[in-house]
């Protein structure tokens, strides 16, 4: 997949490609269904199929005080949409100049000048240029006179439930793993760092790697199981996401992941945890010998709930 970041004089030389444009955090079930419309238009008719998306979310820009949780890193994101077999990815560095662009300005120079769309494929309550100005009834007008189609994609629904960035938000807040699992249509994973810690985790029995969260929206405290992505393997782990209340906690969030069956070296490295399951709720231990005695209890759990999947 090629992936051009700009707005402007991208050079694409794109011959009537089925494009796509929108913030899609969270590439979700009703994204991908948004994308797989555009993929399956290039294909019928030899054209490339693209995404465009915003980086900062549009909402960052426009409306910081009330800017969303980002489910995902641009990083996430852009190796989400290549999943699903998207050829070009467009990522629009948003700001107030492009947020001023009118709605003329954004059909006749982006979509059709850069783009040279042959079909755009929107969802419902697409909207674009400045001030939002630029309504799929307008959008429409401007492609019968410009030569192109414009799609419209029926929103994506599970059991009579809307699929929005919005509710998955929620479910991940609320440490319903499942839910959010269910709407994206894989696992809800965070990306971070990993940095050096103070090697409790191994004097327990479990060494962890203690990472550095990059994206906006996470789980409550608690401990989750899931897998990591590491030297060309899935490998089953568990994290534990809490303020150490056994250890005298000073307040700060920690996100501490044990790799089971693994004692490589992660530091300075950047790891994905894909969420499984959540085990339990955080709480404060009497020991450590009775905190190392449930951090085996969960490791034993988080084998059996992850199960045939480790090898």
């Amino acid at each position: 997949m090629r992936v051009v970041r700009g707005f402007r004089h991208l050079g694409l030389g794109l011959q009537r490609p089925a494009a796509t444009v929108g913030n899609f955090d969270g590439v979700h079930r009703g994204h991908q269904q948004v994308m797989r419309d555009a993929i399956a238009a290039a294909t019928a008719r030899g054209a490339e199929s693209v995404v465009c998306t915003f980086d900062p979310h549009t909402r960052q820009v426009l409306r910081p005080q009330h800017s969303p949780e980002l489910l995902q890193t641009l990083e996430q994101r852009i190796s989400a949409i290549e999943s699903l077999g998207v050829d070009v990815t467009v990522v629009i560095p948003f700001d107030t100049g492009i947020a001023a662009t009118g709605r003329r300005a954004f059909v006749d120079d982006f979509l059709f000048g850069e783009l040279n769309v042959g079909s755009l494929h929107v969802s419902k309550g697409f909207s674009f240029g400045r001030g939002r100005s630029g309504k799929t009834e307008y959008l429409e007008e401007r492609a019968s006179e410009l030569d192109f189609e414009v799609i419209r994609v029926e929103a994506r629904e599970l059991e009579s439930e809307q699929v929005s960035s919005t509710r998955i938000r929620e479910a991940v807040r609320a440490g319903d793993i499942e839910s959010a699992r269910h709407l994206l249509g894989r696992p809800f994973a965070i990306r971070g760092s990993v940095v050096p810690g103070r090697g409790r985790g191994r004097e327990l029995g479990a060494p962890t790697a203690n990472l550095v969260p990059e994206n906006g929206c996470l789980p409550p405290p608690g401990v989750y199981a899931g897998f990591v992505p590491a030297q060309g393997a899935c490998l089953a782990a568990v994290m534990n996401i809490g303020h150490r209340p056994t250890f005298e906690p000073d307040g700060s969030l920690s996100f501490e992941v044990h790799l089971l069956d693994f004692d490589g070296d992660l530091y300075e490295q950047h790891l994905d945890f894909d969420f499984e399951a959540r085990l339990r709720d955080e709480r404060k231990f009497g020991s450590t010998a009775d905190l190392a005695e449930q951090i085996r209890a969960d490791v034993e759990e988080a084998r059996r709930r992850l199960g045939a999947e480790i090898s």
